[in-house]
């Protein structure tokens, strides 16, 4: 019995430092970019040895995995239970409103991502599985049979979402007003933008 509270408690202090340390490295990944935070300023801020941080990561991609792995996954686990393709605006509407959601609840992990102005930073693996993302959130915001006036609202669409849920920095922001009181006035413009597509086919 006490070889396995032991045992449970060795995994919980485990768990618990890479947790602190993901927590650490999107810090200083957004406050210094991910190639300017070497391990050692990581290390450094936890007062970690290198082979410390080496016992929980192999290497800062492996962080940078951590980092983002749940964001990536829940977006895969969302396109895994869309069809093909969607048959009517509502379907699709809700489609994109769980998609935003997903971005919102794992907005640090989108800030990481977002923190660059390109991805050439990011490890093969990681910049196919979002090159794979992009392309099939956009198939999906597309319906059978749009003209290609529509086809290109889709893509305006989908581009105002990314700019309001991902690259938060650069927009431009109404004085006093909050965010969720934007995100509102958002959602009705592209639920409007939508139907409005739908309606001309």
């Amino acid at each position: 019995m006490k070889t396995e509270q032991r045992s449970a408690k060795a995994s919980g202090e485990k768990q618990g430092s890479r947790e602190k340390i993901l927590e650490v490295a999107t810090d200083l990944f957004l406050e210094h970019g991910y190639a300017g935070t070497p391990l050692s300023a990581i290390a450094a801020q936890l007062d970690f040895t290198k082979a410390a941080l080496y016992y929980h990561f192999k290497s800062k991609a492996d962080i940078l995995s951590g980092i983002l792995s749940p964001l990536l996954d829940a977006i895969d686990d969302l396109l895994e239970q869309a069809p093909e393709q969607f048959p009517d605006a509502q379907r699709r509407w809700e489609f994109l409103y769980s998609y935003s959601q997903v971005l919102l609840s794992h907005s640090r992990a989108v800030a990481v991502l977002a923190s660059s102005s390109n991805n050439t930073w990011l490890p093969d693996e990681i910049k196919e599985r979002i090159e794979y993302h992009r392309r099939r959130t956009m198939e999906l915001a597309m319906l059978p049979d749009m003209s290609d006036e529509d086809q290109v609202k889709a893509i305006l669409v989908m581009d105002m979402l990314h700019r309001e849920m991902v690259f938060t920095d650069d927009r431009m922001v109404v004085p006093g007003m909050k965010s969720a009181r934007r995100r509102e006035i958002v959602y009705g413009f592209i639920r409007e933008a939508l139907d409005g597509a739908a309606a001309t086919r």
